[in-house]
């Protein structure tokens, strides 16, 4: 996996540096409004993966940690 920089030209998605990928490689796009800032982004990502980390990080195996 690798995160691509890229600009939307009006019509297409244009990636900002070369990139080998075979065909039909899937890929995913997040669209940063203007003035968003990459921090918001990762900010973003974080707090979506809080419900799973919880999940992780809550079992018997763990709990010692909650003790310090």
């Amino acid at each position: 996996m690798q995160t691509l920089n890229g600009h939307f030209d009006g019509k297409h998605i244009v990636l900002d540096d070369p990139v080998a990928l075979k065909p039909n490689t899937r890929v995913r796009v997040i669209a940063l409004e203007d003035g968003a800032s990459d921090a918001k982004l990762i900010s973003s990502c974080a707090c979506l993966s809080e419900s799973v980390f919880q999940r992780i990080w809550d079992n018997p195996l763990d709990a010692d940690y909650d003790k310090l």
